[in-house]
């Protein structure tokens, strides 16, 4: 192997705080989450579920609520607290954020296409439980490793405590 081969292999990953990323992540969280809450919304008041609002809204709560209350939650958290110092890989960002912008619109299109498909209204809403929930499982995972990771490193990564991902 050539010496600028091997020096290529070991360069650095392009890094951002940790506070920029959760950020924004958020940003695309609650954004993405006003279009299919107003259409759901709208639906509701026009009378769309009629005797199944409550199953609408049942199926639609666990698609964005937990993780929009775990951003408020750690966003909270961190105002009260010192600027956080650490970093994250730009391309682990980069996939958290793609996933999540994938999830949002495939929730967003599920919701938008019921007039188009042969299943109607909560049976379409129960049938997308089978896309949405292995997309969910990812996203929640990327999204849970930049939201729950402990200031606190250990002393494995002495040399890189400020360094995620």
């Amino acid at each position: 192997m050539q010496p600028q081969q091997k020096n290529d292999r070991h360069r650095a990953m392009p890094r951002m705080p940790l506070e920029v990323s959760r950020s924004s992540l958020s940003q695309v969280w609650f954004v993405g989450s006003v279009c299919p809450f107003c259409i759901l919304v709208l639906q509701s008041i026009l009378g769309k579920y009629s005797d199944n609002l409550q199953q609408a809204w049942a199926w639609f709560i666990p698609t964005v609520v937990p993780t929009l209350s775990l951003m408020v939650a750690v966003l909270g958290s961190a105002a009260l607290g010192e600027d956080d110092p650490r970093t994250v890989r730009s391309d682990f960002y980069t996939l958290a954020r793609r996933l999540s912008i994938g999830y949002l619109v495939i929730l967003t299109a599920t919701i938008l296409l019921e007039p188009f498909s042969p299943l109607e209204g909560i049976k379409l809403l129960t049938a997308s439980n089978y896309w949405l929930a292995p997309m969910q499982g990812l996203v929640v995972g990327a999204i849970g490793v930049l939201f729950t990771t402990a200031k606190s490193i250990g002393k494995a990564d002495e040399g890189n405590e400020h360094q995620l991902g």
